[in-house]
C-alpha cells in the first residue's frame, strides 16, 4: 500500500527518488504509464496486472477504445529500482507529464499505485481537490 505525498526532485538524467517506505513494493520492479490527469502512473508488477486486465475488460473494441489500450500499453515502461532507489523517467513520459529534469516533483502514494506529478500541476488540482471534497455532501 502507498500512502503519503513527498515533494522531491528529478535529477539531471530524469530519475526520481521513492520514498523509503515504498521501495519494498517496488523490488521486483515498476511499470511507468501515462495518467488520465496529466501525471505519471507507477504501479508494482503485479498491480499492473490487474490493471491491465481492467483496461481490456471495460475498454470497448472501438477506435476510441483501441486508442485509449494503445495510450496506457505503448506509453508503458518497465523498470527497476536503481540501487539508490530512483525510478528512471523515460524522456517521453516526461515530456506527457511536464517533468523536466533538476525542476520539483511531487510523489504521491495513492493505495494501490504512485503518481508523479509536475510541482505546479498537482498543487492546483490538489487546491481544487480540496474544495470538492470540502463541499461534498454527507451520506448517512
Amino acid at each position: 500500500m502507498f500512502l503519503g505525498e513527498y515533494f522531491h526532485s528529478l535529477d539531471e538524467k530524469g530519475r526520481v527518488v521513492m520514498p523509503s517506505s515504498f521501495r519494498e513494493s517496488l523490488k521486483a520492479g515498476c511499470v511507468v504509464i501515462k495518467g488520465q490527469d496529466g501525471q505519471l502512473l507507477i504501479y508494482a508488477p503485479d498491480e499492473f496486472q490487474k490493471k491491465a486486465q481492467e483496461v481490456l475488460a471495460e475498454k470497448p473494441r472501438d477506435k476510441s477504445g483501441r486508442r485509449f489500450t494503445r495510450t496506457v500499453f505503448a506509453g508503458a515502461d518497465a523498470v527497476d529500482l536503481t540501487a539508490g532507489g530512483r525510478v528512471n523517467l523515460k524522456s517521453d513520459l516526461r515530456e506527457f507529464a511536464e517533468l523536466a529534469p533538476s525542476t520539483e516533483v511531487v510523489v504521491l502514494g495513492v493505495l494501490d499505485h504512485i503518481e508523479v506529478w509536475n510541482k505546479d500541476k498537482y498543487l492546483a488540482d490538489r487546491e481544487a481537490g480540496d474544495e470538492m471534497y470540502l463541499e461534498e455532501d454527507e451520506e448517512d
